[in-house]
């Protein structure tokens, strides 16, 4: 497996070292709308989100367990299943009952996945952030296949509002409550409200 892609960082003053809130986009490259996590990443790096770390993670690994050194938040940004129309944007605390990203909640052909990393991580008395999901429910995953209209889409509002996502998750109430949110394919209210409660953690 590969070592997650660390391409580009933040850094606060000199000797600081770690950033506070970490984005790591997960995914297929080669697989249609499953790419999402890495093509957001990608185009917040292209417009300079400078103010937090921006790392592209292709593939499940033992190495995911470095994610959880030195940030507050880890954004795990991924493709997701759930029968949801295809564009809608799910923002949810990690692990979660209601829903799981495509790349980390299912094993890797070397056996591993969130819940090995969360597990590990416990195992060896390692302190765990604060981990969310920003899952973006896909259409076609078929191999070589372009992405789907309503994933560019949703790609595109969470690019332009990502840094009012920041704020909500590292502000003073960061993102306060554990609530699994839900914004239909082209909401754009997001990250805030859909305009409904948010849906409770266990809920359908």
């Amino acid at each position: 497996m590969s070592e997650p892609a660390r391409q580009s960082e933040s850094r606060g003053d000199a000797g600081e070292a770690a950033v506070y809130l970490r984005v790591v986009g997960c995914g297929n490259p080669h697989a249609g709308d499953d790419s999402v996590g890495l093509e957001v990443v990608r185009r917040l790096r292209a417009r300079g989100e400078g103010a937090c770390e921006l790392l592209e993670m292709p593939q499940a690994s033992v190495e995911m367990l470095d994610l959880l050194q030195g940030a507050g938040v880890v954004l795990f940004v991924d493709a997701v299943s759930s029968g949801a129309p295809p564009g809608t944007v799910h923002l949810a605390p990690l692990p979660s009952s209601v829903i799981e990203p495509r790349a980390l909640g299912s094993l890797s052909g070397h056996g591993w996945g969130l819940a090995e990393m969360l597990g590990l991580a416990g195992a060896l008395g390692r302190p765990t952030p604060r981990l969310m999901l920003l899952g973006v429910e896909v259409g076609t995953v078929g191999p070589g296949e372009a992405r789907t209209p309503a994933v560019e889409g949703a790609i595109q509002i969470v690019v332009e509002k990502f840094p009012q996502l920041r704020v909500f998750l590292t502000g003073a109430g960061q993102g306060e409550g554990h609530d699994f949110r839900r914004f239909p394919p082209g909401d754009t209210t997001f990250p805030i409200s859909t305009g409904d409660a948010p849906i409770a953690v266990g809920g359908q």
